[in-house]
């Protein structure tokens, strides 16, 4: 019923006179990493061709991104990391990655990446296909988040798997919405959300709920401004169950960042969880992304624009419970308007047996272009 409901819509839009913007994206790393297995250090080129099409028409509105990947590294993509890797898959009731084909020193794919259409108008916006589902506050963090949760400590930390979702918001006034989301997955079986946010005298406050076979949630949203000083506070956070380990938790964070007159960015954020769990636990729950292996984390970012064609970053995130600590320096330079190139690092320190003290350090360069 879903998939003919999306068909109909592309249908509908085809045979009107439409908007069309389409936009062709290239990302190419090139990265030296040492492989968590062996700590042996390879070198692989990531490259993703990216096509990216949005349809308008009135209100209605249909966005399609599809994704042509390649790794080229033969000591990368034998390892057992790259393995572990590629078998991952999107939560879905169908493939969006095609094979992986192996051509000796590499390996290419194509993804689909979002495939949605929907309506949008002053009060309501309706979505269906596979899309982004956002939901919590948080910066570097989103625990309230169980359809697509951002990692900090991946090159990419805002690109994350779609979910196969019918998505409705209504917004009875400038200052509340209301929203809820079902979401096919890869069993057929269905997670489903609800969340209601106002504004309440000086702070934006949200409830969210969420429920599926393996997992529940009830969640909160928490931001506004300190007294009036330009600093942005907020929190977000969630009792959990999940069913498949019985196991119940609270989990939680809370940030502020300020953006300076120079253009000086800073962001701090502290997550807190009432349990730890390990990786034997993480990889048969529903909430792998929730299971923390420590009780607390702290993670600090700050972004310069040094001039127009010139930004830096700095990101770094520390558990402490044992002291070990993860590093991103980056630094991006302006080649053109549609172009740039940047350099950047994940570093990792501690301890061995900690959790960030046995990985090792990845260097990388990339260009991107859009045209």
């Amino acid at each position: 019923m879903i998939r003919t409901l999306l068909i109909g819509v592309f249908f509908a839009m085809s045979v009107s006179a439409l908007e069309h913007e389409i936009t062709f994206e290239n990302s190419n790393f090139t990265l030296s990493r040492a492989l968590i297995d062996s700590g042996e250090r390879v070198l692989v080129n990531y490259n993703r061709f990216r096509i990216i099409d949005h349809l308008q028409e009135g209100a209605w509105f249909v966005t399609a991104i599809g994704d042509l990947e390649n790794y080229l590294g033969r000591g990368y993509i034998q390892s057992t990391e790259y393995r572990y890797f590629s078998a991952s898959s999107t939560d879905t009731p169908f493939k969006t990655q095609t094979e992986r084909h192996n051509y000796g020193e590499g390996e290419y794919y194509a993804q689909l990446y979002r495939l949605y259409g929907g309506y949008v108008d002053e009060k309501h916006r309706i979505a269906l296909g596979l899309q982004k589902v956002s939901m919590g506050v948080g910066r570097i963090w989103n625990p309230t988040d169980l359809f697509n949760p951002k990692n900090p400590l991946a090159l990419e930390p805002d690109e994350v798997y779609g979910v196969f979702a019918l998505a409705y918001t209504y917004a009875s006034s400038q200052l509340s919405e209301l929203t809820a989301v079902a979401a096919q997955r890869e069993d057929s079986s269905f997670k489903y959300a609800g969340r209601l946010k106002g504004y309440l005298e000086v702070v934006d406050i949200g409830l969210d709920v969420v429920s599926a076979d393996d997992v529940t949630m009830i969640g909160y949203e928490l931001e506004g401004e300190l007294f009036g000083s330009g600093i942005e506070v907020r929190s977000e956070g969630g009792w959990f169950e999940d069913k498949g380990l019985n196991e119940e938790f609270f989990q939680a964070i809370v940030g502020a960042d300020y953006a300076f007159e120079n253009s000086l960015m800073l962001v701090g954020e502290w997550l807190h969880s009432s349990k730890t769990f390990d990786l034997a636990q993480r990889e048969e729950s529903g909430l792998r992304d929730n299971l923390m292996g420590s009780y607390d984390y702290l993670g600090i970012s700050a972004g310069y624009e040094f001039d127009a064609l010139l930004y830096g970053s700095l990101f770094g995130m520390v558990s402490m419970d044992d002291e070990s600590f993860y590093l991103s320096p980056f630094i991006d330079y302006s080649l053109a308007d549609d172009m740039t190139l940047g350099i950047g690092a994940m570093l990792y320190a501690g301890e061995s047996g900690t959790e960030f003290g046995d990985l090792g350090q990845t260097y990388y360069l990339n260009f991107k272009v859009t045209f």
